[in-house]
């Protein structure tokens, strides 16, 4: 069996959208100080790193994260490559001429090569999806679409004044959950796979960190 890695690791200081607090990796016990123990305590905003967000992120009534069932966040994988710019949108023209079959109950993977920049500034300038493929993939009926960018909707810097999250509110609107901070999927691009994108179980929350895992098949 064959396995690889989607999820990013957690570490003291990531980056993260600039708005959320910081994120902190820290021992609360150490051996190296005498404590019998080694305990590492983190803290960190519920949409820093690989993560998964549940309806209720947007949707004043939708289901927060520990409400959705387990196969929400198991599928076959549909695993898609497009070359992008920095503030350029992913159209549903996109998706539908990659060649790669999107299937109804797949998980939707997005591959812009983005993951690449993480440790950049530039990767809060990223490619976003528009809202018509938004509405392709509810259409499609997939039941998560992932992403190797911060957010799937438009970047932040280019955001008008009331920006509403449009690709956030169709997709969750709709019960399409979110995966954001994806990365390693050039390693699975055009591959049939089985994707698991477990979040923690986290009571009311409005996102889980996942350890999101591909299983390759052929």
């Amino acid at each position: 069996m064959e396995l690889v890695d989607l999820s990013r690791v957690i570490y003291d200081g990531m980056p993260k959208i600039p708005i959320l607090p910081e994120v902190h990796v820290q021992k609360f016990l150490s051996l190296e100080k005498g404590h019998p123990l080694n305990v590492t305590e983190i803290s960190l905003p519920c949409h820093a790193g690989t993560h998964v967000d549940a309806p209720i992120h947007i949707m004043p009534n939708g289901k927060s994260i520990e409400q959705l069932p387990l196969d929400a966040f198991v599928g076959m994988g549909a695993v898609v490559g497009v070359k992008k710019k920095g503030g350029e949108e992913v159209t549903a023209k996109d998706l539908e001429s990659s060649g790669v079959p999107v299937n109804r109950g797949d998980i939707l993977m997005l591959y812009t090569g983005w993951d690449e920049k993480f440790d950049s500034p530039d990767y809060n300038m990223h490619p976003y999806l528009s809202v018509d493929a938004a509405d392709w993939m509810v259409k499609k009926g997939i039941k998560m679409f992932g992403i190797d960018c911060i957010t799937v909707d438009l970047p932040t810097p280019l955001r008008p004044k009331g920006f509403d999250f449009p690709v956030h509110r169709t997709l969750l609107g709709n019960e399409v959950l979110i995966a954001e901070n994806v990365t390693n999927l050039g390693a699975i691009v055009g591959k049939r796979t089985r994707i698991m994108a477990l979040p923690l179980c986290v009571k009311g929350s409005d996102a889980g960190h996942a350890r999101i895992v591909a299983e390759i098949l052929n």
